[in-house]
């Protein structure tokens, strides 16, 4: 007689081998029997192990906790208060998948104009429904699922992403998502606003474009990638170019020579001219005219103020003279460079000034 035991309702148990009760005396068990035995066990503990891993692996469900969040994110969104209550709703879903759920979130995605998010949603609300119980509220829910669906069919944005002459290895990414292979050529949905598509492949350059998208909008993004430049060889350094000589011809030296000198002797002679006007300031001071003659204050020396007097008055003369004259030379090279030829053959001229006893100058001597 064969006999089978049954769990108790509501408690999962895990199939156990067929127990066999003999009647009459006891058998050795045979080969045979014991081997189905082995079978048995086995088959028992393997779908034991394979129903504890298939519950590792779902998601931990709180039906109740679920309905809470529901519940509370209802009462914000009809407040208006979508920031609070759309993030609310996705916990929900977390605990308790539903399609009553899933629809709600599509609606807080349309709202924050997340079109093809929320065309996705209403998808994957309808694959949802089909768990729901009792044929009335599901018959509802896919009801409103494909009203939205069709509502937001003609405003969600779609994008078209080409690829001329796809090189092997192309990797595409679109907002920084790869765009698988097969994806490319056909109108997908996506959010309006802007977006960035870029495109790469090996041993070529990568582009990058940018698109932006309204609602309703349908766009084409063609992308061509081009071999990269090869590698420059190397090569002998190459002297770097001369720059061009400007126009006029350059200032001879002997021109800026005798401008210092100008410079110079200018500076000596009003040295000379104050020194001078010092002296007289001292004769006047000291000495007075009256008839029969100069008389000055006693232990004043005359002759010494007199005799700097004269001297400076020739040296603020003389080199006066010389710094005018070498001014102008250096005046005369530098217009006269402006326009001359680069390959004429350059003046030189040397200002050399000179000071005597009673008198300075300056000698000029060169080639013009």
């Amino acid at each position: 007689m064969v006999e089978t035991t049954t769990s108790p309702p509501g408690k999962h148990l895990s199939p156990a081998a067929p127990a066999l009760h003999l009647a009459g005396a006891r058998r050795r068990p045979t080969p045979m029997l014991a081997a189905r035995a082995a079978v048995g066990l086995a088959l028992a503990a393997a779908v034991t192990l394979g129903g504890a891993t298939a519950r590792a692996q779902q998601p931990a469900r709180d039906p109740v906790a679920a309905e809470a969040l529901f519940k509370a994110a209802r009462a914000l969104v009809d407040k208006g208060d979508h920031e609070a209550g759309c993030p609310k709703f996705e916990a929900s879903l977390a605990l308790n998948p539903s399609a009553s759920t899933m629809i709600n979130i599509a609606r807080c995605h349309e709202h924050e104009g997340k079109l093809a998010t929320a065309w996705h949603d209403y998808h994957r609300a309808l694959v949802l429904n089909r768990e729901t119980a009792g044929e009335q509220r599901r018959r509802g829910l896919e009801e409103l699922a494909r009203k939205g669906l069709a509502a937001l069919e003609p405003r969600v944005p779609k994008l078209r992403v080409v690829v001329e002459g796809a090189p092997p290895g192309v990797e595409v990414r679109r907002d920084g998502t790869p765009l698988p292979a097969a994806a490319l050529g056909e109108a997908l949905p996506i959010d309006p606003g802007q977006h960035e598509i870029r495109a790469s492949a090996p041993g070529h350059q990568p582009e990058t474009r940018s698109v932006t998208l309204a609602e309703g909008e349908a766009a084409t993004v063609e992308l061509t990638l081009r071999p990269a430049p090869a590698a420059p060889e190397a090569s002998a350094p190459v002297a770097p170019a001369e720059a061009p000589a400007a126009p006029g011809g350059r200032v001879p030296a002997w021109a800026w020579i005798s401008g210092a000198a100008g410079l110079a002797l200018a500076g000596a002679s009003v040295g000379f001219l104050i020194d001078d006007l010092s002296a007289i300031g001292a004769l006047r001071d000291n000495c007075r005219e009256a008839p029969g003659g100069t008389y000055c204050n006693p232990g004043y020396d005359f002759a010494a103020d007199n005799a700097r007097k004269n001297r400076d008055l020739a040296l603020f003369v003389g080199l006066g003279g010389a710094g005018l004259v070498a001014l102008g030379i250096a005046t005369f090279g530098i217009v006269r460079a402006g326009g001359e030829d680069e390959a004429a053959p350059a003046r030189a001229a040397v200002v050399t000034p000179w000071i005597g006893p009673s008198g300075a100058g300056a000698g000029i001597s060169g080639s013009f």
